[in-house]
This record gives structure tokens, sequence and C-alpha cells, in this order.
């Protein structure tokens, strides 16, 4: 299995083979983004309530799985396509998040003010 910024680079490659840099947008990629979310969201909510038997739960995980690599994608080619590096992204995210506290509300973390 190759480590994510390896993986990185062969999504742009990909992308940039199809001419998705030269013709896209960055507001079509999360265009895009917001679809997959919401194909995730039905996989969640089917993997969440599937019967006990192995065969359906495998599925379910499958599906969870193709759904979030569809976002990762969709995420990468929009931050290239405005010059941004996701590790960068999440590195920002991470040192904005690592100090909060907060509590579990309705299975959510909700920070404190």
């Amino acid at each position: 299995m190759d480590n994510y910024e390896v993986l990185v680079g062969k999504v742009i490659d990909w992308a940039a083979e199809r001419g998705i840099f030269d013709k896209g947008d960055a507001l079509a990629q999360l265009d895009k983004t917001q679809e997959e979310l919401d194909e995730t969201i039905l996989a969640v909510k089917e993997y969440q309530t599937s019967a006990l038997d192995n065969e359906s739960i495998s599925k379910a995980e499958r599906e969870v799985a193709d759904g979030i690599g569809d976002m990762l994608v969709t995420i990468i080619i929009a931050a290239r396509m405005v010059n941004l590096d996701t590790t960068y992204c999440l590195q920002m995210a991470y040192d904005e998040i690592k100090n909060r506290t907060g509590k579990m509300v309705d299975g959510k973390f909700v920070k404190d003010k």
C-alpha cells in the first residue's frame, strides 16, 4: 500500500492526464466533493443499519471507504487548483483543534466557547 504522499502524487498525475487542471475549476471540484459526501452519508447510514451478517457489513464498509476515498481525491484536486497542499491544510486544521476542549452532544463534538 502506498503512503499518503505517493497517493497524492498519483491523484495529481491522474487529474493532469485527464485535463482536469486545464479545463476544471476548484468550485466544480468542491461540487463533486459534495456529491461524494452525500453518497458517503447514505453508505454510512446503510453501514450503521445493515444486518449483522458479514457479507452485508463488508459491502457497506467498502462503500464507505470508497466514498471517503472519492472525497479525498476531489479535495486533493481542489487544493492543487488553488495552490495548496492537503498535508499543509491538515496541519493547519490540527494545529487549530489540538488543544480544543468540549463535550459530545448527540454524537458530535461541540467545542467550548
